[in-house]
């Protein structure tokens, strides 16, 4: 018998998916400052490559884009589809930021190719963290920085 816990894709491609969108700029405004703590903690700086872990809708994706410049770039990940689809359809035309369907503890990366790892409560909801964790890392520079906002 299998101890461990049920994924929870199934949630986010769902209802809490369906919900996160319909009430996003609630939520989005509600977890600013958590947000705004961990991005302003990451240093990000202009040029910086960026994987944004469980991105949303893409609120903290566009911040950080905005830091990046045009030289920079953020890949924004998320296991929801209505999620990603809403994220995409509100990036601007000119923003160095993508959006991907995609399970951040198993997606491949391009190895080091990322100088940040970030994260606004993307990472608690990992059924494994220290195995996506290890995984990510293969993403990340020599010297890469990791930044998240987590509930304990």
């Amino acid at each position: 018998m299998n101890s461990a816990a049920p994924s929870r894709t199934h949630e986010w491609t769902g209802a809490s998916g369906d919900n996160w969108v319909l009430h996003q700029q609630r939520l989005d405004l509600m977890l600013a400052a958590f947000g705004d703590a961990a991005i302003a903690a990451a240093d990000v700086a202009p040029g910086d490559h960026i994987l944004d872990i469980g991105c949303g809708a893409g609120a903290t994706s566009f911040a950080l884009a905005a830091r990046t410049g045009s030289e920079g770039h953020v890949l924004g990940v998320d296991i929801s589809p209505q999620l990603i689809a809403r994220a995409s359809a509100d990036a601007p035309a000119d923003a160095p930021v993508a959006f991907r369907l995609a399970d951040a503890a198993t997606a491949a990366w391009e190895p080091a190719a990322a100088d940040l790892l970030f994260s606004r409560f993307g990472v608690m909801f990992f059924d494994d963290p220290v195995a996506a964790f290890d995984h990510m890392r293969g993403a990340l520079k020599p010297g890469g920085r990791l930044a998240f906002a987590c509930w304990r």
